[in-house]
């Protein structure tokens, strides 16, 4: 799961570059959030994730 969070990140921050650079058209613009929102995902299922196992081990 690390590497795939690690694609999402290069990919928004690309995503980023290219907005600051030129702008995002609206295609461009809405792939952006979904990968924001699946990062954001990611990020939290993986603590939630870390939360339950650290529990666990009490």
């Amino acid at each position: 799961m690390n590497t795939q969070n690690e694609v999402l990140k290069r990919n928004i921050d690309n995503m980023i570059i290219q907005e600051n650079q030129e702008g995002l058209n609206d295609q461009e613009r809405f792939i952006m959030q979904k990968l924001m929102r699946d990062k954001f995902l990611m990020d939290y299922e993986s603590k939630l994730e870390n939360s339950e196992e650290d529990s666990a081990n009490k």
